[in-house]
Order: structure tokens, then C-alpha cells, then sequence
């Protein structure tokens, strides 16, 4: 006889926006490593007419291992997600779990909740003492965030679950040099504590840009100093190659005449090209002989590996679906994944506050949509034979990104740039 699913879920209140709370719990990779999941190795789409997923494996608590099927995140911006994960064998059967945030006139009410079937009794013992105290160390990692975020501070919002140790010395050496470049002295030791305090994942892959507006900082100047500091030794660069329609890096080079002609996409079934102008995009890593980072794979389909993306939803054949979901006055457009059929979706002052997407064989029926900025309701509905992932997504490409045509403008880094040609010539 099988075991009923074990229903888990808490409430907590927070005084803060319902947007600082999502900034926190949709980065999935970075909640999970700090709530003391394990790495996961992912494996690639798979997508039959009745299914799309990933095939993904993890060892729990270092002695059970456990692979499972993970479909895609269903979510709305700043309200919910969900995902779900049905596994192959082992303790568990089914988990379904998410949050959701309610805006009140004090602040947000959060609620983390998870729907677990076990498949053995020792999996239904597990179920409930991971779910309670995954959704526990949840609750326990916002009130450390918001209480940090609440003080002013600019420390990390609580101890990261791994920070691989500096090479203090190193460290000290290369900051006098910086200092001695005419750099702000707030900003280089601003630099220094996230070099030193940051988790791992997060002095990996940076982006100048988004540092800086974190830090209230000049844009430029922050990413003067990151080119500074890689010709000191500190940091080392990597050029993405981004998909254009999921905006993922399928491709790093350490130079561009290192790029690929073309990448090819398994989530988005396609291959596309390098343009310099657009999604070429520069990160930078702090280099491993000052401090050796790690950068394991905590969660990859959660809401902020897509931040271009403002609902989510998992349509099977036949199915209809209505989010709500608030929208800035910009264009978006409404895409299958995969098959990437789109459909423009253009703000309008004196558009409806309601849109309808139909999904056919032949792709969506509706050519253009217009939507009022603001709250609006968009209804789904999937006519064909197989399953679709619809999404809402933003036209504009992420402001925080530094290209490679962007970055080839500063003098100091043409001059870095020509010099990593003369050595590996």
C-alpha cells in the first residue's frame, strides 16, 4: 500500500517588501546552499509529448542518494513558485514545494510549504524531518537576512555555507597596489570585504555592474577596479555566451578570439551566434591562488537564474491556466519554451487589464497583445497534443550585463584585452 502524502507548511511575518523577500528566496541555488541542501548534478531537457524535465541526482545528508525527475518551476514575480520533483527510486516518491509572499500594511506574510510521498517507511520518517527543517532553516535564513538588512549593514546576511579561506598576505599586498592606482579607498575596501566575506558562488561569475548598484556605487568606477584588479593578480575574466531566447550561458571563453562561431542551447533546442553587442557578456572570478572558490550546482531552474522572466507555467495537453501578475510599461512577450514561439505583448495606456494566449499546433493563435501596465491577468490555454512551458519575459536584455562591444570602449581594458593576444601568441 502506498504512503499518503506528508503536508508541511509555516507563516511567518516580515517587515519588509514583498520584493526584498523574493530578491532572497528565488535565488534557489543560494537558499539551498544555505539551508544545508546538497549539490546536484543536473543532466539535460528531456522532453517526450506528455513531459519536460531534467534528469537530476543529489546525496542526502552524505548517505542516501536519490535521482529524480525535475520539472520546471512554475512561478510569479514577487508572489510565488513551486517546483516539482518525482523521483526514480530510493525513499521518496513525489515532492512538491515552494513559497508564496502576501503584501499586508506592515510588511509581508511568507509561506514555505511542501507536499512529500514517501515510498518506504525510513523515506517517510526522512520526509518529515527534512521537510520541517528545511522549511525551519528557510524562515530562520530571512529573519538573519532582513535583520541584517534592517541594521544598514552591508555584511553578508548570514554565515554562507561554504567560504573557502583568502590568502591574507596575498590579499594585503594587492590592496596597497590598488590603493596606489588612485582608486577610491571606500570602494577598494568595499572590494575587500566581498572578497573576503562573500560565499563562494558569489566571487564567482560576478557582474561589475550589479556589485556596484549594490554597493552604491559609481558603475564605471567598480568596473575600472575589477580591471585593476585582474591585471594585480585578484580577479580573472570569462566571456558568456548567452542564449537569446533563455538568456542562459551555454559557452565561457577566457578570450574573445576564443569565441565559438556557434553555441547550441539544449533547453532552447537551438544554436546561435556570438554578438559582441549583445550577449557576449564579461564576468569576473576571483582568482584561486588568492582564494580557492567552489562552485557547485545548488539549483539551477529556480526564478533568479531568469530574472528576465516574470511568470512561469506548466501547461499539459488541454490545459488552461490564469496568473496575475503586475508588469512595468515596457514590452514583453509571451513565449513557448523550447519550440520558442512567441507572441508580442506591447504596454498600452489604454490597453485591457486582462489578455488571453492560446497555443496551437501552428504556434500561439493571438499575433499581438497589449496589457494597461499594472496588475494584469493573463489566462493560458494549451490546445495542442503536448505539454508547453509558457512564460512572460521581458524584452529589454538585463541592464547589469557588460558586453563585450561595451567593455572593448575602456582603454585600460583594450590594453588587458591586447595583452592577453601578445602572450598567447
Amino acid at each position: 500500500m502506498g504512503y499518503q502524502p506528508i503536508i508541511l507548511q509555516a507563516e511567518r511575518d516580515f517587515s519588509v517588501s514583498p520584493g526584498a523577500l523574493w530578491d532572497l528566496l528565488a535565488n534557489t541555488d543560494q537558499l539551498n546552499r544555505e539551508i544545508g541542501m546538497p549539490y546536484v548534478a543536473y543532466g539535460p531537457v528531456v522532453v517526450s509529448a506528455d513531459a519536460f524535465y531534467r534528469e537530476a541526482g543529489a546525496r542526502f545528508l552524505g548517505l542516501f542518494a536519490a535521482r529524480w525527475r525535475e520539472y520546471p518551476f512554475e512561478w510569479v514575480r514577487g508572489e510565488r513558485y513551486a517546483v516539482l520533483r518525482v523521483f526514480e527510486a530510493g525513499l521518496l516518491d513525489v515532492f512538491h514545494g515552494g513559497m508564496e509572499l502576501r503584501s499586508h500594511t506592515d510588511g509581508t506574510l511568507v509561506r514555505i510549504f511542501a507536499e512529500v510521498t514517501p515510498r518506504t517507511v525510513i523515506g517517510w520518517g526522512m520526509a518529515r524531518l527534512m521537510g520541517r527543517k528545511g522549511i525551519r532553516d528557510t524562515l530562520a535564513f530571512c529573519e538573519r537576512s532582513v535583520a541584517t538588512r534592517n541594521s544598514g549593514s552591508d555584511s553578508p546576511s548570514s554565515p554562507p555555507s561554504r567560504v573557502s579561506p583568502v590568502d591574507r598576505d596575498r590579499l594585503d599586498q594587492l590592496l596597497a597596489a590598488l590603493r596606489g592606482s588612485r582608486l577610491s579607498e571606500r570602494l577598494v575596501a568595499r572590494f575587500a570585504r566581498h572578497v573576503v566575506a562573500a560565499p563562494d558562488r558569489e566571487v564567482l561569475r560576478m557582474q561589475p555592474f550589479a556589485l556596484a548598484d549594490g554597493w552604491g556605487a559609481d558603475r564605471t568606477a567598480v568596473l575600472r577596479l575589477f580591471i585593476q584588479a585582474e591585471r594585480l593578480g585578484v580577479l580573472y575574466h570569462t566571456w558568456e555566451i548567452l542564449c537569446p531566447n533563455c538568456r542562459v550561458p551555454h559557452a565561457e571563453v577566457a578570450t574573445v578570439g576564443g569565441l565559438p562561431s556557434r553555441v547550441h542551447c539544449d533547453l532552447c533546442a537551438v544554436e546561435y551566434d556570438a554578438d559582441l553587442t549583445q550577449n557576449v557578456e564579461l564576468r569576473y572570478s576571483v582568482h584561486p591562488s588568492l582564494r580557492p572558490a567552489s562552485g557547485e550546482t545548488y539549483c539551477i531552474g529556480g526564478p533568479a537564474n531568469f530574472p528576465h522572466i516574470w511568470a512561469q507555467q506548466y501547461l499539459l495537453p488541454g490545459a488552461e491556466r490564469a496568473v496575475s501578475v503586475t508588469l512595468p510599461a515596457e514590452p514583453f512577450r509571451v513565449r513557448a519554451l523550447r519550440v520558442n514561439a512567441v507572441c508580442p505583448l506591447d504596454p498600452d495606456p489604454a490597453g485591457p487589464s486582462e489578455v488571453a494566449f492560446t497555443y496551437r499546433d501552428d504556434g500561439w493563435y493571438q499575433m499581438r497583445q497589449r496589457f494597461v501596465p499594472g496588475p494584469v491577468t493573463a489566462r493560458f490555454r494549451n490546445e495542442t497534443a503536448h505539454v508547453i512551458v509558457a512564460v512572460i519575459e521581458q524584452v529589454q536584455w538585463n541592464p547589469l550585463a557588460i558586453t563585450a562591444a561595451q567593455v572593448m570602449t575602456l582603454p585600460e581594458f583594450r590594453e588587458l584585452a591586447q595583452a592577453e593576444v601578445r602572450s598567447a601568441t
